[in-house]
């Protein structure tokens, strides 16, 4: 999976560069020759011999899923084989740890399943995170609060694959969400608001002038602007996403069409109680 993953990466990255590099046929013949991911009824398997049939924390034999984005649910199968794979994954109690949730987070994120992100946010919390806020297993372990951050993002904005994804994973109760100046892949900068469980505006700002397409989540006829509040070109770029004109240090605001929210970034208010962390008070 990460030799699939590097060999199209350096492609990908020389046609960006506009490098003629020797390699690229040698990465080609690869790409080209490689054997299918193996799989079996339950899914991805560790080698071709080699079925997932025991518990573990790590998810190596996903990684062509998340992180590397090379299978994404582009279609129904392979979509219920990441569901297959993910299910059999997780449902192995016995060596679950933190580690195994966010992953099993970002993985629903990917899917557009709020709710099951959370929910597996909600075992990471529940199970494992202690009072101090800290994790550990055999002692502390940093890497497992980092991806629970990392996962929080999947479900807020996603920029695999050439396309930013504006909320394309939240669950229901995060009806309000505000996002500024979220750093997505391409060098765009992201603001954006939803309350009341529609997403009112959207603002992206280059930095580096790369192709701007962006699923932004907002229904019907849209209004795209630039900074003076000028009309900008755009064009549907498929399946829900929107391709625009957007040269470096130039900024666009989408908008449904007609409408003109406020556009004041504000913290948002909790949806909740939230649970009181450290020692009890004597």
């Amino acid at each position: 999976m990460l030799l699939t993953w590097g060999c199209r990466t350096l492609l990908d990255s020389a046609e960006l560069l506009g490098i003629e590099d020797e390699s690229a046929a040698r990465w080609r013949e690869v790409l080209a020759k490689r054997t299918p991911y193996p799989t079996d009824a339950n899914g991805f398997m560790i080698g071709a011999d080699i079925p997932f049939a025991k518990s573990h924390r790590h998810y190596s034999h996903l990684l062509a899923v998340y992180p590397l984005y090379e299978l994404s649910g582009r279609t129904a199968d392979e979509r219920a084989l990441i569901e297959r794979s993910l299910a059999h994954w997780v449902g192995f109690e016995g060596a679950l740890q933190g580690y195994t949730f966010t992953g099993a987070a970002s993985m629903s994120a990917l899917l557009g399943k709020g709710e099951d992100a959370l929910r597996y946010l909600g075992e990471l919390m529940n199970r494992f995170v202690q009072p101090n806020t800290m994790y550990k297993e055999s002692g502390p372990v940093i890497e497992t609060p980092l991806s629970a951050a990392q996962s929080l993002h999947d479900m807020v904005c996603q920029s695999w694959g050439g396309t930013i994804r504006v909320f394309p994973a939240l669950p229901d109760v995060w009806a309000d969400v505000t996002v500024h100046d979220f750093r997505t892949q391409g060098a765009f900068l992201l603001s954006a608001v939803r309350a009341g469980g529609v997403t009112r505006w959207v603002r992206l700002t280059s930095e580096a002038g790369a192709p701007c397409v962006v699923r932004h989540g907002i229904a019907g006829p849209v209004e795209v602007r630039d900074g003076r509040g000028r009309p900008l070109r755009y064009s549907d770029a498929g399946d829900g996403a929107t391709r625009i004109a957007l040269p470096k240090g130039n900024s666009a605001l989408i908008t449904a069409r007609g409408d003109r929210p406020d556009l004041t970034i504000a913290p948002v208010r909790p949806n909740g109680e939230a649970p009181r962390w450290g020692l009890e008070d004597a």
